[in-house]
């Protein structure tokens, strides 16, 4: 029994004979013929691609290519009948079927996930991570250290998706007010009296936010765990 890999290459093979056809039909001028020739020899190549690709559907495509290539080659490069060129093709095209029926077919690829869209507060992440960008030029001024504090209250808004409208009311007051700060020194202000108390200030509001949601959440579990206790030892279980 001939391989899977030699039956692919049956189809070009079957090509040849039209070489020396199509030569003769280019000289002789016939363009009918030449063009009937050129069909026979290119679809029996995309039968064989569509079998070295191997995926599902692709032999039925390659039996229909190899049909349509006999067909073409009898009416157009032979000059036969419509009839015997139509018998010929459905001959090609079955016992191309049956040569490929035993070939295992690879599932077409699947279709890549699409990309994860944007998150909520990536854009404030990307404000402050441009305040950082400045901040490395006033390694005296607290800026690093507010940016940071900032960043810590987004991770606990982003586990609390429920709370995002508080989380812009305080990026209005507090990243709002810290990139406009740094785009001031940026643009060459010199830094007032009151500004390192300022910054202090922003930085142990963002740390005290982050400590009550934590300690909120800490007191909802504390309460789910003497619930489900409760329930435990009320149903026997405990």
């Amino acid at each position: 029994m001939i391989s899977a890999f030699w039956r692919r290459w049956l189809l070009p093979f079957s090509a040849l004979p039209l070489l020396p056809a199509t030569l003769f039909n280019l000289f002789a001028g016939r363009e009918v013929a030449l063009l009937g020739c050129l069909l026979g020899i290119f679809l029996p190549l995309l039968a064989t691609w569509l079998m070295r690709r191997g995926r599902k559907g692709d032999a039925a495509r390659a039996a229909v290519a190899m049909g349509a290539a006999a067909a073409i080659v009898a009416a157009l490069g032979a000059g036969a009948g419509p009839i015997a060129a139509v018998l010929l093709g459905l001959g090609a095209w079955g016992g191309t079927s049956l040569l490929y029926a035993e070939i295992r077919e690879a599932p077409a690829p699947a279709e890549p996930p699409p990309p994860p869209g944007p998150r909520p507060l990536d854009d404030a992440r990307a404000r402050l991570a441009r305040i950082g960008d400045v901040a490395v030029d006033f390694p005296r001024l607290r800026l690093l250290p507010v940016a940071a504090a900032i960043a810590a209250v987004l991770d606990e808004f982003e586990r609390r998706p429920e709370r995002l409208a508080e989380a812009k009311r305080f990026l209005a007051v507090n990243l709002d007010g810290l990139e406009r700060i740094a785009a001031r020194l940026s643009a060459g202000a010199e830094p007032p009296p009151g500004l390192p108390a300022l910054l202090a200030e922003m930085e142990d509001a963002a740390t005290s936010l982050r400590t009550r949601l934590r300690e909120e959440e800490s007191a909802a579990l504390a309460v789910q765990v003497k619930v489900l206790g409760d329930r435990l030892r009320g149903e026997g279980f405990g």
